[in-house]
């Protein structure tokens, strides 16, 4: 794995997870841009059209995000296991998860850190079944959500009556499961050292790149071009795994390289202080986007306020870590897990 060299409190992150991590920030904050703006009153139908973000963003950069929790649960169960740490401590790091997830929330609905936190605490439930089993059954459940999607179409939009009962509860199953489908995924990839195995194994890496990114392209291409609504809405559920993956392959190919690494290296840091620029772009729709709603048309808003908070944040992420060996919010997060006071402050900067 690209593990970090540095001199730190966290000198065994993996570099890739992070830059993953940012990028997937890069995506969430386009997709929740929509419900900012709606939040501040403006009216959907006055909102540019948001095709190209339902079909390439919408469900897939969440996945992610979803997925590299997960991971990132493997990994902290797996060291607190090396250093014989209780389990309270991961339940108490998941607890302060909720709580600042119950905060974010009085401020803004569309918080996810509170069910994050909730399948954080089922992840330790399932965390000694071996990986293999987890990844069939999360795979399985794939399936049945993309069938459960395919299935009710006719009675949610297309006017059909007396949905039968084994649709409902096939659609309440599959819908509560969706996240922790990811979860799972994430969690068991990293127990099984999938990065290792994508690195030493380049052809396979490369192969899948290719079959996946291939049905994404087909896929997308009939998106944009069907006039059937049921077939565009199918194609969405059927191809979220196809494009989150061949996203996340196509960055871990790029950190192979020279030139990929040196593009890729500023979501580094954006990634490494993931929570506090999540928490973050909130602050900027609720309370700055806002101010500019009657200046500026909500197109050019729309795009303007996405490039400006990727560019602040990302350079303020950057500087920060310079001085910091924590983002704000993580260093919180991480002081009440531990129950004490952790270094924040960078005594050497070469770190």
């Amino acid at each position: 794995m690209n593990v970090m060299k540095q001199d730190s409190p966290q000198k065994d992150r993996i570099v890739d997870l992070d830059v993953i991590r940012g990028f997937a920030l890069i995506g969430i904050f386009l997709v929740n841009i929509t419900m900012f703006f709606q939040e501040a009153g403006v009216s959907p139908t006055a909102l540019p059209d948001n095709n190209w973000i339902q079909i390439f963003a919408t469900g897939k950069f969440y996945a992610i995000f979803s997925l590299l929790f997960g991971a990132g649960s493997a990994l902290f169960l797996t060291r607190a296991k090396a250093k014989n740490q209780p389990y309270s401590l991961y339940v108490r790091r998941m607890i302060v998860l909720l709580l600042i997830g119950l905060l974010h929330a009085s401020v803004w609905g569309g918080d996810i850190l509170q069910l994050y936190a909730i399948i954080g605490l089922v992840l330790l439930l399932l965390h000694k079944v071996p990986s293999k089993w987890l990844l069939t059954i999360s795979f399985s459940l794939h399936v049945l959500g993309i069938i459960a999607n395919i299935l009710i179409y006719d009675y949610l939009y297309g006017g059909k009556e007396n949905m039968p009962l084994f649709l409902n509860i096939l659609q309440l199953i599959t819908s509560l499961l969706s996240v922790l489908v990811y979860f799972i995924e994430g969690f068991s990839l990293m127990n099984m050292d999938i990065l290792t195995r994508l690195k030493c194994r380049p052809k396979l890496h490369a192969a899948l790149i290719a079959v996946l990114s291939s049905i994404a392209i087909v896929g997308v291409s009939i998106q944009f071009t069907t006039s059937s609504a049921k077939l565009s809405f199918s194609l969405l559920a059927i191809l979220q795994p196809f494009l989150t993956l061949t996203y996340m392959l196509i960055l871990i190919a790029m950190l192979k390289n020279k030139t990929g690494s040196f593009l890729l290296k500023p979501f580094k840091s954006y990634g490494k202080m993931a929570m506090s620029n999540y928490l973050g772009q909130t602050v900027v729709g609720m309370f700055i986007l806002p101010l500019f709603i009657n200046t500026f048309q909500p197109a050019f808003l729309m795009i303007g306020i996405c490039l400006l908070t990727w560019i602040v944040q990302i350079i303020l992420s950057n500087v920060w870590l310079q001085y910091f060996y924590f983002g704000p919010i993580e260093w919180i997060w991480r002081c009440l897990t531990y129950l004490k006071m952790m270094p924040i402050r960078k005594t050497n900067r070469n770190n």
